[in-house]
């Protein structure tokens, strides 16, 4: 039997809820695929990938802060389905399931902060929705490039993130590791798709834009430094001209006060050459980030070659 951490008739409404954009199995389905085999691992997977998905949309496709119980089941059911598709990982992983379970086990931990920060603002911490869990994990390659962002970021900054790589990444090393506590990570889309989000991010940040578009950076660049992950191809498009400079793997605008820069060399890369060693799948968006990167610095390229990936980066090749 398929047992979830929620109630049946909550789970029952879950499943009726509108499907992630483009998945090729309903939740339905997917909870049948289980129930027939409960070792099915790519199952499990997808089931906690779905209502992830689910927990951030809210029934009907879209939250409000009414939905608080509705959203803490969805994600408890999420980590329960990937906890399990963890388990029954064989000892010599070969398809990188694993690691995609680990990562978006740490999404569902910061989709659960972005609730606490809903009701609490932006100042809530771990003590919010934690104790995090001992073996929250995430990949090397993405712990690596983690790092590299928020060391890039000036003092006080709000990190702009485009995805679950850089996204999550960040997440788990200012949150699960203490790094960078002055920064703020924000992802764009989530301040795109969460009003109950962004209503609260304006007002612990003092705009007066709250629109789902990017015109609210500018605001934020007249009074505090924004960094812009390159795994973005570039910075969000901003009506009010923005000069962004680059800084090793992100961009940067706004006033940047006394914060000292991080020389190009003192990047890491490590992580990503062992990973693109072992064809670990979360190289390819980190690498991406890095590649421009270093077409905009190409100071980095003496950093990438130390760690034997110049190779790997077109504008590094002699």
């Amino acid at each position: 039997m398929v047992t979830f951490l929620c109630s049946a008739a909550l789970l029952a409404a879950l499943l009726q809820a509108s499907e992630p954009a483009g998945a090729t199995d309903s939740l339905t389905a997917l909870r049948e695929r289980v129930a027939h085999d409960s070792t099915d691992r790519r199952g499990w997977l997808l089931i906690g990938q779905a209502f992830l998905g689910l927990a951030d949309r809210g029934p009907g496709g879209g939250r409000s802060p009414g939905d608080s119980a509705w959203t803490r089941a969805a994600l408890d059911t999420a980590e329960a389905a990937l906890l399990r598709a963890l388990a029954l990982a064989p000892p010599a992983e070969s398809d990188g399931g694993s690691d995609s379970a680990r990562v978006l086990r740490v999404g569902v931990w910061a989709a659960r902060s972005r609730r606490a920060w809903e009701s609490q603002g932006t100042a809530a911490g771990v003590d919010m929705w934690g104790p995090l869990p001992a073996d929250l994990r995430i990949p090397a390659v993405l712990e690596e490039l983690g790092e590299n962002l928020l060391r890039a970021c000036p003092m006080g900054g709000a990190l702009i993130t485009s995805g679950d790589a850089d996204g999550y990444a960040t997440w788990y090393m200012r949150f699960a590791r203490g790094l960078r506590p002055d920064v703020l990570v924000v992802p764009l889309a989530a301040w795109r798709a969460e009003p109950a989000l962004r209503a609260r991010l304006a007002l612990d940040l003092k705009l007066r834009r709250r629109s789902p578009d990017a015109g609210w950076l500018g605001e934020v660049a007249q009074r505090r430094p924004v960094c812009v992950s390159m795994a973005f191809e570039r910075p969000p498009d901003v009506r009010a001209r923005i000069g962004w400079a680059a800084r090793g793997p992100v961009w940067v605008a706004g006033p940047e006060r006394k914060s000292p820069r991080v020389p190009a060399r003192d990047f890491s890369f490590a992580a990503l050459r062992l990973g693109l060693d072992a064809h670990d799948p979360w190289t390819e968006p980190a690498l991406a980030a890095y590649v421009r990167a270093a077409r905009s610095t190409p100071a980095l390229c003496e950093a990438m070659a130390t760690f034997k990936v110049a190779s790997e980066v077109p504008s590094c090749r002699r």
